[in-house]
């Protein structure tokens, strides 16, 4: 081999080098990047979401869910979502947690996957970005259409927390139900954003339920400034599962022991008020 492809070949190794470094460099980032967890930001849509089947005919009561799906693992750390859409099956509205948002695969969110199951509305409320999609949030899935829809990060702690809150407004039979779902972080920011949580209920106007695994037990201070509100029930809570209620009678409550998470499945029936009867 004469000096000159000698002299050619070892330019060309190089720069083979070079391009493999820079390629490696760029997964690395893609990689890295990507792992990183990410507050989510605002999203909103006064687009109505609309039940597959058409919505149904207007109730005198409505049986509303409170559900930690633990993003559809059961008990024992395996993922059915089929499972969890069992447990939800005959609720007309359910706020849910821990929900997980679509792939970078192009797969639906866990809230659109169960609203198929149950051919109901589905929203997915994004609390997380991760892998460059909403990784992880809350959900609603209604019998009835969803007129609008809300969600935002909880501000207390905004930098540290990837928790957010969706609030919704569901057409349910003559009335407009606001449902307002939560999950606040454990530790030092859940006092905090109970509070604000709290503040939140405390602006919307009846008839409306607060929903959510609020990781916190009845006798949380913040918890008790809830319940006082005017007009406000303390439901039912399992622990830190719970159910407000705001301008609406209560006829019935409980909770469902299941495998599909866990959580219980906390629900509570009330009776659907007329127009007349409602708040703006």
């Amino acid at each position: 081999m004469t000096a000159d492809r000698i002299y050619q070949a070892s330019g060309a190794l190089r720069r083979y080098r070079i391009r493999l470094l820079v390629l490696c460099f760029v997964f690395g980032a893609v990689v890295g990047l990507g792992s990183v967890r990410r507050p989510y930001g605002l999203v909103e849509s006064h687009e109505p979401v609309l039940p597959p089947a058409g919505a149904p005919a207007p109730a005198k009561t409505l049986k509303i869910a409170t559900f930690n799906i633990h993003s559809g693992r059961g008990v024992k750390g395996d993922r059915n979502l089929a499972r969890t859409a069992d447990v939800l099956r005959g609720m007309d509205v359910a706020g849910l947690n821990e929900v997980r948002g679509p792939s970078v695969l192009g797969t639906a969110d866990q809230a659109a996957e169960l609203g198929a199951r149950l051919g109901v509305a589905a929203v997915f409320g994004p609390s997380e970005r991760r892998w460059y999609v909403a990784s992880f949030g809350n959900g609603l899935l209604s019998r009835f259409p969803i007129l609008s829809w809300r969600s935002r990060p909880l501000e207390a702690g905004r930098l540290g927390s990837y928790r957010a809150v969706l609030l919704a407004e569901v057409a349910a039979g003559a009335a407009k139900l606001r449902v307002l779902i939560a999950h606040p972080e454990r530790g030092d920011l859940r006092h905090d954003q109970l509070r604000e949580i709290k503040t939140i209920f405390a602006a919307v106007g009846a008839p409306a339920v607060l929903l959510g695994d609020l990781n916190a037990n009845p006798d949380h201070p913040a918890l008790k400034q809830i319940q006082a509100l005017p007009g406000a029930t303390h439901v039912l809570s399992r622990g830190i599962d719970h159910i407000y209620a705001k301008g609406l009678t209560v006829r019935s409550a409980g909770m469902t022991a299941t495998s599909a998470s866990d959580h219980p499945l906390v629900w509570a029936e009330v009776a659907v008020p007329g127009a007349g009867d409602m708040s703006e």
